[in-house]
């Protein structure tokens, strides 16, 4: 994925620039700790590789609950937490698991489960 721009990690080569433009609008609207933190997300993200369709709508969902926080006058920390990678990664993993890797994974796990319960093993 190397040579990408991040916008085309999240949402594609077809350059849908309207939808990207909203984002950062939204983005940008954020209070300043709230605007730096959500930055610093992305750059998490990307960094750890965990980039794909999913992740523009985990941004989204992130900054629905940072205006929510920010209108009610709570510190960017009260909404993510201390440990901010955490936050960004299981609201990541909520997404995830909503899409078809997702359910395949579960569906693993499930066999794995079974599997091991019918040879009366935990693993």
């Amino acid at each position: 994925m190397q040579g990408k721009s991040l916008r085309e990690l999240l949402i594609g080569a077809r350059d849908d620039k309207q939808e990207w433009r909203a984002y950062v609008k939204r983005r940008e609207a954020l209070p300043p700790a709230y605007r730096v933190v959500m930055a610093d997300i992305e750059n998490y993200m990307y960094n750890i590789g965990i980039m794909d369709a999913s992740s523009m709508s985990v941004f989204y969902q992130i900054i629905d609950l940072f205006e929510e926080g920010a209108a009610a006058g709570r510190g960017v920390l009260d909404v993510t937490g201390q440990d901010v990678a955490a936050f960004a990664y299981d609201m990541l993993m909520a997404v995830a698991a909503k899409t078809w890797t997702g359910q395949q994974a579960a569906k693993l796990n499930d066999r794995v489960h079974r599997h091991l319960a019918g040879l009366g093993s935990n693993g």
